[in-house]
């Protein structure tokens, strides 16, 4: 049995209209705490805490990140629910480490940047709430509709020099690795409170851009600065993720390195000859 047979599906957005028909919408914005009054549901089991920052500044950070599941756990409470656990979907960005150290669960994090430093405080806040809490840090995501580095890598533009290891995580498995984790808790198994989601092979942002490249059939050329989205640069230090806790708690990935996961992207983008 499927966690949709046994659960019904809410999904709370400021505007809901646009969720699946076997979702149930609720529109309320969780950065204004009076939209949220009344919208709950007499029951919730669990909750996924997964929004993303419109803009990367600080103080988008702090409203999504931190003031709306400030908000939210406020109204479960005004509301007299008790879920069984409550999944915060944070990212790999609160660890700073840049010598290419390997980190995991048990890495201390002191983010110096304000995107890590926020996640991390909203990790805290959901450790504190009064039900079971768990964070997620999920690595660099990619597929589906997220192609920017293979564009990239396609018009030359990427960064083709940089010896940095990056981490990455398929949005496939993304959704597979939340759903795990929820129904390891349905079925009374223990849970930690963190886990590190990320694929099993961090790669060197040169190694995987030839690999890339090799593969749409396109030579790349050497750029000194790599493009960044809206003029600000995201990517942090230069770590390699350690899955084994998400590993030995059975999940098996869908993608389990770069090549499985950019592989399937590029045979079905790139039907044509380029």
């Amino acid at each position: 049995m499927s966690l949709k047979d046994q659960h019904k599906v809410y999904g709370l957005k400021r505007n809901a209209e646009g969720l699946p028909a076997d979702i149930t919408g609720i529109s309320a914005d969780v950065t204004r705490p009076s939209s949220l009054r009344g919208k709950l549901p007499n029951k919730l089991d669990y909750i996924v805490y997964c929004l993303t920052a419109s803009e990367f500044n600080d103080k988008t950070y702090q409203e999504i990140y931190v003031n709306g599941l400030k908000n939210l756990i406020s109204e479960i409470n005004h509301s007299s629910l008790s879920p069984k656990r409550l999944f915060f979907v944070s990212s790999s960005s609160v660890y700073p480490q840049d010598d290419d150290q390997w980190v995991n669960e048990e890495t201390p994090v002191t983010p110096t940047r304000f995107s890590g430093q926020r996640l991390l405080e909203a990790e805290q806040l959901a450790l504190s709430c009064k039900f079971p809490a768990s964070n997620i840090r999920f690595s660099g995501i990619y597929g589906g509709s997220r192609t920017r580095l293979l564009e990239q890598v396609r018009s030359g533009k990427a960064n083709s020099e940089s010896p940095a290891y990056t981490n990455r995580v398929h949005e496939d498995d993304c959704v597979l690795i939340l759903k795990h984790l929820i129904e390891k808790d349905v079925n009374a198994e223990v849970l930690e409170d963190c886990y590190l989601a990320s694929d099993s092979e961090p790669v060197q942002m040169n190694e995987l851009i030839a690999w890339i490249g090799k593969q749409i059939e396109r030579s790349i050329t050497p750029k000194e600065e790599s493009k960044t989205i809206g003029g600000k640069k995201r990517s942090a230090g230069s770590k390699r993720c350690c899955n084994k806790r998400l590993l030995d708690s059975g999940y098996q990935f869908k993608y389990p390195s770069f090549r499985e996961g950019y592989g399937e992207m590029i045979k079905r983008i790139y039907t044509q000859p380029l």
